[in-house]
């Protein structure tokens, strides 16, 4: 048994107490208390403990709408059982939407620490997958098993209800692990106050300390406040309520609390929906980085090429997958299988074609109809093998990619379409006023890109310029020619869901002040179609889409009015990766000298794409206007890189500075080592390089010399021998590569 002094004890108690939550604390909560909060917290559950095993029915049962979904291992449909030594098996998967049946024979192991992306185009059954797999949407077949004692953390892709707490509450709600040590270490020190001073409750006392320190209790408030900046928060925000932010705001809570839970297996749909280009980056860092696994559904390719490394992809209605592969190694993958199929496939109908050939010619002849008929055999051998199938649609298919037409701009009266004089903008008083004294001219062939930190006010700017915001002061006028049309990163969320998308469609079309009563059904469904929603999907009412579909929706409507200025607020959000290549390339094309155009987006690509000629800079109140094309130094000045979000900061949030010192010989002389290494960093990673660009050309080199010899064992085996030998030479440059580029940088910021 551990002894324990008087004062190890009284110092163990003064210690919690200083913490906030001691026995000795004003604000320590009685056992009713304590009840109570563990009630609303069952209730309000982002993850479930899975420890017991059950086999009941093949899928989770239809969770809570809270801000992360709840996975109770109390409900009936669990399957918590054998996963065959993974954390996550799935077998033979089938599910239907309606009457068509989406993903068939989806197999798929997710092994611990493996960080899988659920990759293809909207519609195809991404989200529809993960519903399966937490039970919002019904297997028709097939088993989805996790392991027992796993974490389960999902989020989902819909909007979220609100909470009664603040922000940081909120936030660190599910830190189980923090939050049983400290209700032990209460438990024992409120035992050892009331006179309980035994061996056995000093070392329940001791352990409680020990698991709480474990699991970081001493610096959780330090923690939260890394996720939740990382998160685009400041840190006023932390003790406001949740109630007083926006939906994608309360979204970023949600996945805050989700991820402070610390899940064993995280499951994610699009979270980087309602996420700024610097809080993706810091996702990506984050989840790079995340210990246990994980399955990402996202169409934000620099997502995905930041945290996972394995692909999956759903394509021609099932399931391939990709082992090893980051999202550009998967696309290089993608390419050679496709190509490697059709290759053999051909090479099998040449050889087929030449034994049809011999047995045309000499099947009639007695002396060769022995060779003939052996060659007959070898063809019914192909055929049954399916050497003379089509390679699957799933492996061959290319994606087909949606394009998108804008009405041309329609004539206006004179240069200036819309126009902001003297404006102070704000929501309702002036103690929420966010921009002062606007002046803002929009005039015809502008394209203006609005850049500035979270928070500044730029969604607020394009509410007062379409005039959705009164102006608290100033006036705003308006061209009387305008035709105004936007696109929002909400609007398909404000469909109505029980209207059918051809409805939704033609109505915008033909109604409203600028309505075309012309507009046909059949021009709708051709709009639709060019934007992937053919068959009966403009059929279908909008519940029954996937919210991709639904975004695609959203476009129909934006595409079929004609308008003179377009207003986009981060319209990329809840579009795929060939949608908005469709949206930019439109917009790149569309304005002449007649249209004008004003964007909010922290989608580089999308921005590149677009071709800006204005940028806007949103500010400390302030409205800066600048006619010149972007450069890199907008977007390094207003999103703060991932390194000043968390990887390069204390635990405390704040960057860390630490006063200069003599040096001692020894460090002078490393430091001298150092500089040079990085000195020389630059021309080492060059050579590097090209070396891992010889290899890889190598290495295809040898997959040619492979699928050549495919019937060759000894030579197939020598060729492997030799690729994973250049395989492991560009692993070890790689990892050389990496260690210069972190030498570079730190040197950098050490000067």
């Amino acid at each position: 048994m551990k002894a324990f002094t008087i004062q190890t004890v009284i110092s163990c108690i003064l210690t919690s107490s200083i913490y906030g939550f001691g026995i000795l604390d004003s604000r320590t909560i009685t056992n009713s208390q304590q009840n109570s909060l563990q009630l609303q917290r069952l209730k309000t559950a982002t993850y479930a403990s899975y420890d017991k095993q059950v086999t009941k029915s093949p899928r989770f049962r239809q969770p809570s709408n809270l801000f992360s979904t709840a996975i109770n291992k109390q409900q009936e449909g669990i399957v918590v059982g054998d996963a065959k030594g993974a954390v996550l098996y799935i077998e033979d998967v089938c599910v239907s939407r309606g009457s068509n049946r989406i993903i068939s024979n989806v197999n798929l192991r997710v092994e611990r620490g493996q960080r899988w992306g659920i990759v293809g185009p909207n519609g195809v059954g991404k989200s529809t997958l993960l519903g399966a797999l937490t039970g919002t949407v019904r297997m028709d077949e097939g088993v989805a098993l996790v392991a027992p004692k796993v974490d389960v953390g999902y989020l989902r892709q819909t909007a979220v209800a609100g909470s009664t707490k603040t922000v940081f509450e909120e936030a660190s709600s599910e830190m189980k692990k923090i939050q049983e040590a400290k209700a032990r270490m209460e438990e024992a020190e409120k035992a050892i106050i009331e006179g309980d001073t035994s061996d056995e409750m000093l070392l329940k006392l001791d352990e409680a300390t020990t698991d709480f320190a474990a699991a970081g209790g001493w610096n959780q408030e330090q923690t939260v406040g890394n996720v939740l900046k990382g998160l685009g928060f400041k840190p006023e925000d932390m003790d406001r309520l949740c109630s007083e932010f926006s939906g994608g705001w309360q979204m970023r809570i949600g996945l805050a609390r989700l991820l402070l839970s610390n899940p064993s297996l995280l499951l994610l749909d699009e979270p980087s929906n309602h996420l700024d280009s610097s809080a993706r980056d810091w996702l990506g860092k984050y989840l790079k980085n995340f210990d246990g696994s994980l399955v990402l559904v996202s169409h934000d390719t620099s997502l995905l090429e930041a945290s996972v490394n394995n692909i999956a992809e759903i394509t021609g209605g099932t399931l391939l997958t990709y082992v090893g592969c980051s999202y550009q190694k998967y696309l290089e993958e993608k390419e050679f299988r496709a190509k490697a199929a059709m290759a053999e496939y051909e090479r099998n109908l040449a050889e087929a074609a030449k034994l049809q050939s011999f047995v045309d010619r000499w099947g009639a002849s007695a002396t060769k109809a022995a060779s003939a008929q052996s060659r007959v055999k070898m063809i019914e051998k192909m055929k049954k093998e399916g050497k003379l199938d089509a390679p699957p649609a799933a492996v061959v298919e290319k994606r087909w990619k949606p394009t998108l037409v804008l009405p041309p701009p329609t004539k206006s009266m004179g240069d200036v379409l819309l126009e902001l004089k003297g404006a102070a903008i704000g929501h309702s008083d002036e103690q929420q006023l966010l921009l002062q004294n606007v002046d803002f001219e929009l005039r015809r062939g502008m394209k203006v890109i609005l850049r500035g930190p979270n928070g500044a006010g730029k969604s607020t700017l394009m509410a007062a310029l379409r005039g959705t915001l009164p102006l608290l002061k100033g006036e705003r006028k308006e061209n009387e020619k305008l035709r105004l049309g936007y696109f929002t990163q909400d609007l398909a969320q404000q469909l109505d869901p029980s209207a059918r998308a051809i409805d939704l469609v033609t109505a915008y079309a033909r109604e409203g002040p600028h309505g075309d009563i012309t507009v046909s059904n059949e021009a709708a469904r051709n709009v639709m179609g060019r934007l992937g929603l053919s068959a009966d999907k403009p059929l279908r009412r909008i519940q029954e889409l996937s919210g991709g579909e639904k975004a695609r929706v959203a476009l129909s409507m934006f595409a079929l009015k004609a308008s003179n200025v377009i207003l986009l607020d981060e319209p990329s959000n809840h579009l795929d990766v060939e949608c908005i290549e469709a949206l930019s390339d439109a917009l790149s094309s569309w304005g002449g000298k007649d249209g004008a155009i004003i964007v909010v987006s922290h989608d580089k690509p999308f921005c590149d794409s677009v071709g800006f000629n204005t940028v806007g800079t949103v500010m400390n109140g302030n409205v800066v206007v600048e006619e010149r094309d972007l450069n890199e130094d907008d977007w390094k000045q207003y999103d703060l890189s991932s390194a000043e979000q968390g990887a390069g900061l204390d635990e405390a949030g704040i960057t860390a500075k630490s006063s200069k010192k003599e040096l001692t010989p020894e460090e002078k002389q490393l430091q001298e080592q150092r500089r040079k290494r990085a000195f020389n960093a630059p021309k080492r990673i060059l050579k590097l390089e090209q070396m891992i660009a010889n290899c890889e050309t190598r290495i295809s080199e040898i997959e040619k010399e492979m699928m050549e010899v495919a019937t060759d064992v000894e030579k197939l085996t020598s060729l492997t021998k030799e690729k994973e030998k250049e395989a492991a030479k560009i692993a070890d440059m790689m990892e050389e590569w990496e260690e210069l580029e972190i030498v570079v940088a730190e040197f950098k910021k050490e000067n």
